[in-house]
């Protein structure tokens, strides 16, 4: 009998959005990987949308699948893997998304990965984003998926504490534990050398997915407060028509249409972060804004809300209270006009404490015990 190959991990992914927090962090993992010389595939539930993955296309397996809805590639990911499990090992699966979590447990649980260990990361706090039906969605896929995971990995302690109060029989073992997102300090400094076409020049920016969470309307509505306006906002990322035109419409309505730029998607925003006055995270709510990481390794003039865990506790980022214009407009003054020659010591410290040699050596080291 021919022996089956081997797939050291499988990552499942929504889409191929590499702007969100998630897919950033599972794309830095892959790349680890793949220069350790793992056998690697990626599977997203729909059809090719964005841009960005296009560096691994020789490294590793991509495989789309062809659906316009991800609640529909669910199904489609179901038959896809058990096909694929038929001549295939899969020694490791990893997802960041809740419902995909899911659906690798329950695919663990009647045994097409049987064999398989499981690792599921947290990549927001479900339980405080979400209500109703949408919430029993995702504890049904919790109490399907998690019982099965070999590893459950949380972002923060304020994570885990959240996680394990609303499901209090994942207590019962050992399998939750908390590692921040990782970074790659070698992609980051590579990327912080690029040049690019980028002219604007006296901005703010911002960075993520257009969605409420994201809290972009209430940036806009303090940079409108603020007294300087020569400054310029820059939002680099994209989302939803719906969304987008909700911003659009904010702008035109406080007549910043010259001021406000919504810039879409960029590939490499290390030497934007770099160019800009103040790097902003206005969130609303967040697992860990991996962002905020990204920035930090540019700039050393940062705000953010405290829209995750541990936020307050980094020393030299300018905090404030969420969902607040007020707070997030003094924060935006405080961060123009005070200086502190530590900040950029203090950044560097955290972001080498959260290496992806560290991340993946942690990892592992839960994994096998």
């Amino acid at each position: 009998m021919k022996k089956k190959e081997t797939i050291d991990w499988l990552f499942v992914l929504p889409d191929d959005l590499i702007g969100g927090g998630a897919q950033q962090v599972l794309f830095t993992i892959i790349n680890f990987f793949i220069a350790q010389g793992k056998n690697c595939m990626v599977v997203f539930l729909v059809n090719k949308k964005h841009h960005g993955w296009e560096s691994l296309e020789d490294k590793c397996s991509i495989v789309y699948l062809d659906n316009n809805s991800v609640y529909r590639g669910f199904f489609s990911a179901a038959k896809y893997i058990r096909r694929l499990k038929k001549t295939i090992h899969i020694e490791h699966a990893i997802s960041s998304q809740a419902l995909i979590n899911g659906l690798l447990g329950f695919l663990k649980y009647v045994n097409i990965l049987k064999h398989t260990k499981l690792v599921l990361r947290e990549s927001t706090s479900i339980f405080l984003r979400f209500k109703g039906f949408k919430l029993l969605l995702y504890k049904t896929a919790y109490r399907m998926g998690y019982k099965q995971a070999n590893l459950i990995i949380c972002q923060t302690p304020l994570m885990k504490e959240q996680l394990l109060e609303a499901l209090p029989w994942l207590k019962k073992n050992d399998k939750v534990v908390v590692i921040p997102n990782p970074v790659n300090l070698d992609e980051i400094s590579t990327k912080a050398q690029e040049t690019l076409d980028f002219e604007i020049d006296n901005f703010l920016v911002a960075a993520g997915r257009f969605i409420p969470e994201k809290g972009f309307d209430i940036l806009i509505d303090a940079f409108n407060l603020l007294e300087d306006i020569t400054l310029k906002l820059v939002i680099l990322g994209v989302g939803t028509t719906e969304e987008e035109r909700k911003l659009i419409n904010q702008i035109e309505h406080l007549n910043l249409q010259e001021r406000v730029i919504l810039y879409g998607y960029v590939n490499n925003v290390y030497p934007i972060f770099n160019k800009a006055r103040l790097c902003v995270v206005s969130s609303r709510i967040e697992g860990f804004p991996n962002v905020l990481l990204q920035m930090m390794s540019q700039n050393d003039s940062v705000v953010s809300t405290k829209c995750a865990g541990e936020i307050s506790n980094i020393k030299g980022i300018i905090t404030c209270e969420t969902h607040s214009v007020d707070a997030l407009k003094e924060a935006l003054n405080k961060g123009l006009i005070n200086s502190d020659n530590q900040r950029e010591l203090y950044f560097n410290d955290y972001i080498r404490s959260r290496s992806i040699d560290s991340f993946i050596n942690t990892m592992l080291n839960q994994i096998n015990n």
